[in-house]
C-alpha cells in the first residue's frame, strides 16, 4: 500500500469515526436535551455538566488515541506516539476554536 493509498484510508476511518460519534450523539439526543433543561432550571447542578463535558471529552479523546496509535505505528516510534498526537489534537482544537471566531460573510 502506497503512501496516498493509506492517507486516503485514513481520512474514510476518520469520516466514519466522526459519523458513529455524531450518530452516537442523535440516539441520544433526547438524552442529552433533557439534562440541558434539567441545569438550565436547576443552575446549582452545573457540576454534572461538568461531569458529562469531562466525561465525554474523555471518551472521545482515548478512542481517538487508540486509533491514532494504531493507524501511526508504520510510522512513529512508541516513544513519538504521545507527543505527536498531543501536537494533533492542539492543532486540531486551535483550527476549531479559530473558525468559531470566524466572522460569517
Amino acid at each position: 500500500m502506497d503512501r496516498d493509498e493509506i492517507v486516503k484510508q485514513l481520512a474514510g476511518l476518520e469520516v466514519e469515526l466522526i459519523n458513529r460519534i455524531w450518530g452516537c450523539v442523535a440516539e441520544e439526543e433526547d438524552t442529552f436535551e433533557f439534562i440541558s433543561r434539567q441545569l438550565v432550571a436547576k443552575p446549582e447542578d452545573a457540576d454534572l455538566q461538568n461531569f458529562i463535558n469531562h466525561a465525554l471529552t474523555g471518551v472521545l479523546l482515548a478512542v481517538a488515541f487508540y486509533r491514532f496509535k494504531e493507524t501511526m505505528k508504520p510510522f512513529l516510534k512508541p516513544e513519538e506516539m504521545a507527543e505527536a498526537f498531543m501536537r494533533m489534537t492542539h492543532n486540531k482544537a486551535k483550527n476549531v476554536v479559530d473558525h468559531w471566531h470566524e466572522h460569517p460573510e
